[in-house]
């Protein structure tokens, strides 16, 4: 069914099942890069971590890669402790590899500032502005920029049923600050509290560091962003079922965002 930003088939080829992915015309003003995600994946797919790749076509917005078959159902469905366990130790691993060289920066920050320029003045929020302004600068520079992925949520998480993790779709990677692969998780699955602090328990055990403030005001950056994102697909999606499932997502985020603004700075609040 492939996704808001990409076409996607499984071609089903006896021994050497193929996924085939076609990303959409426009995915890179919304923050995809996939000359980047193409220096990733054999880097990420070389440690195990991605299917291999069987050929990357940036120039014609072609991937594609080893079939992985994966249990049936969403992966994080009912919050599994397994799955988060496995999540953790999988970014753990992903964060402490040696990026390919020139690879590019991911500054949620820049991120957020060039998607508001990008739409329209009444459909920026002001006080998300400020409010994002605000988390951002509690969050601080990143002082140790790491491989991350940017993008984990239920559908980019594939299980075998064996129980081995594999993370797919690497449009979005580059380096960053950790906590946000963290947040990216916890914010997309949807993480009860206790969940996100097992969440954080298991990626410090894995040999991670995170501190639980710096996650609630990631988390609550990371949602921005991708508040963003869908009203800036929203903006330039034709009608009909793209559109409304765009405005679906934005109306769900927005409403998360106006409940939590206050609370994560207060909470915050040093």
């Amino acid at each position: 069914a492939g996704s808001l930003s990409n076409f996607a088939w499984h071609v089903s080829v006896p021994g050497q099942d193929r996924f085939v992915r076609y990303a959409r015309a426009g995915n890179e003003q919304l923050g995809a890069d996939l000359h980047a995600e193409g220096e990733i994946l054999r880097l990420v797919a070389e440690a195990g971590l991605a299917p291999r790749v069987v050929r990357c076509d940036p120039s014609a917005r072609l991937l594609v890669t080893q079939w992985i078959t994966g249990k049936k159902g969403d992966p994080a469905a009912d919050k599994c402790d397994r799955t988060i366990r496995q999540v953790a130790t999988v970014l753990c691993q992903l964060h402490a590899l040696a990026p390919p060289p020139g690879v590019r920066v991911v500054d949620f920050a820049v991120q957020a500032r060039r998607l508001e320029t990008a739409l329209s003045a009444e459909a920026v929020r002001p006080a998300f502005a400020a409010c994002a302004e605000e988390v951002l600068s509690r969050l601080g520079p990143v002082h140790t920029n790491v491989l991350c992925h940017h993008d984990v949520h239920a559908q980019n998480l594939v299980t075998e049923p064996a129980g081995r993790l594999w993370l797919v779709d690497w449009e979005y990677a580059g380096l960053g600050d950790p906590v946000f692969d963290l947040a990216s998780c916890a914010s997309q699955l949807e993480l009860s509290a206790a969940s996100a602090g097992l969440l954080c328990d298991e990626y410090l055990r894995a040999g991670g560091t995170v501190e639980p403030a710096r996650l609630d005001l990631a988390r609550w950056a990371f949602d921005y962003v991708q508040w963003l994102w869908y009203r800036g697909l929203l903006a330039t999606a034709a009608p009909g079922p793209d559109a409304f499932e765009a405005a679906h997502r934005a109306g769900r985020i927005e409403r998360s965002l106006q409940v939590r603004a206050s609370g994560v700075l207060r909470c915050n609040n040093h």
